[in-house]
């Protein structure tokens, strides 16, 4: 059992590590226009999400099954995230390719997903290892303020370098990633500090990873087939609009650098704010209502940007999505946490992360088609429809997990 004092100090590198992660994701949030920019056509952009939702679809079971049977999954999960992103050294480099310098960026972050999907086997999990339920709201809202802060500040930073310094471009582009490279290795030093105990494997437990094994999680827990397919439906939304908003905003638009990187800057900004409130939210109506309801609310952003195509306007509507998305997140996570049984946390999570790939990976392949068939505006209202759609699935299809609920007083 994990004392207070490792806890403690478990909560505060868990805090640390993201500050560093967040300013290297801020740097790499502009890969998408950084494709647009090499000449990388509608279907690459939107291969850049899918080809790294392939890789995780195909590998995170089998890796899952790996951590299951690891009692020490600190080697692994290290080795793992320093080749992730070590990886991403490669991306500095695509400028100097005479040819398929676009492409080559999808090449790029397919393998270096490889390396991600099995770190994040062990690293979801891990979470209810270490850090105790009545802690993990206040741990993930912390753990969001700081991304939320450090990205906005990191966004708006880099879109204004951008965009000053457009007259040498690849090289501001090369530069950023390169502090971006660098901000994720003192991430990974602080992860590498964490006190992970090794996870006790049962052997009077036959745990059954074959496809009925498998199958078995969905029969047997009805709030973990109940929370697999109600996210399911309800993210295709948000993942087809990783690609659809950088080709949304920068073509049909006309966005430049700078207004990406105040949009990224005032989300995150949002994002502070929702992590502030919404725990409080969460202590005294539970994470289901919570979640609910701040589903409910982020199918506006949708209709939203979709039927009032003003970048200025966008930017208001940015700022409350997000406000609005860590009430779902949060919630989400530890909800998730609570219906998978330890002795199967590992696979479950895995096979609820291949699902979620699965979706990804076809929301994502068919933005470019959808935007030649109806137009990317068009698009975007047809995802707050399904953004609605997913969300009336936890109110008819709700998912309650033991501990996820306030106390009666």
């Amino acid at each position: 059992m994990t004392n207070h004092a490792t806890v403690d100090r478990n909560v505060r590198y868990l805090v640390i590590e993201l500050f560093w992660a967040a300013i290297a994701a801020a740097g790499y949030s502009f890969a998408a226009a950084y494709v647009i920019r090499l000449g990388g056509s509608n279907f690459i952009v939107s291969l850049i999400t899918s080809a790294a939702a392939v890789v995780n679809a195909v590998t995170t079971i089998p890796f899952a099954a790996l951590m299951e049977r690891t009692e020490n999954r600190r080697p692994w999960m290290f080795g793992s995230l320093i080749a992730f992103r070590m990886l991403h050294i490669f991306l500095i480099f695509v400028p100097f390719l005479p040819a398929y310098r676009a492409e080559a960026i999808v090449i790029i972050l397919l393998v270096a997903n490889v390396p991600v999907a099995l770190f994040n086997a062990g690293w979801l999990p891990m979470f209810a290892d270490i850090v105790p339920i009545h802690r993990r709201a206040r741990l993930f809202s912390a753990r969001n303020v700081t991304l939320g802060a450090t990205m906005m500040v990191g966004t708006y930073v880099f879109g204004l370098w951008l965009e000053q310094s457009h007259d040498i471009f690849p090289s501001n582009y090369q530069l950023l990633f390169t502090l971006a490279l660098i901000t994720s290795m003192l991430s990974t030093f602080y992860v590498m500090k964490l006190n992970i105990p090794d996870t006790p494997i049962d052997t009077s437990v036959t745990v059954d990873r074959s496809v009925k094994g498998m199958l078995t999680l969905f029969t047997e827990s009805k709030p973990y087939n109940a929370i697999t397919w109600n996210t399911l439906i309800f993210n295709i939304a948000p993942w087809a609009a990783i690609a659809l908003q950088p080709i949304y905003f920068v073509r049909e638009l006309g966005a430049t650098d700078q207004w990406l990187g105040i949009w990224f800057a005032i989300t995150n900004g949002g994002a502070i704010l929702g992590n502030l409130i919404w725990p409080r939210m969460m202590e005294k109506h539970g994470f289901q209502k919570t979640m609910t309801a701040a589903a409910l609310l982020s199918s506006l952003y949708f209709f939203a940007i979709g039927a009032v195509p003003d970048l200025t306007l966008i930017l208001i509507f940015s700022l409350c999505i997000g406000m609005i998305n860590p009430g779902i997140d949060v919630s989400h996570f530890n909800i998730l946490l609570q219906v998978c049984s330890p002795q199967r946390r590992a696979l479950a999570m895995g096979v609820f992360v291949t699902i979620m790939n699965l979706g990804l990976m076809g929301s994502s392949l068919l933005v470019a088609p959808m935007i030649d068939l109806i137009g990317a505006q068009a698009l975007v209202i047809t995802l707050g429809v399904l953004r609605l759609v997913g969300a009336l699935l936890f109110v008819v299809n709700p998912v309650f997990a033991k501990g996820t609920e306030p106390q009666q007083s």
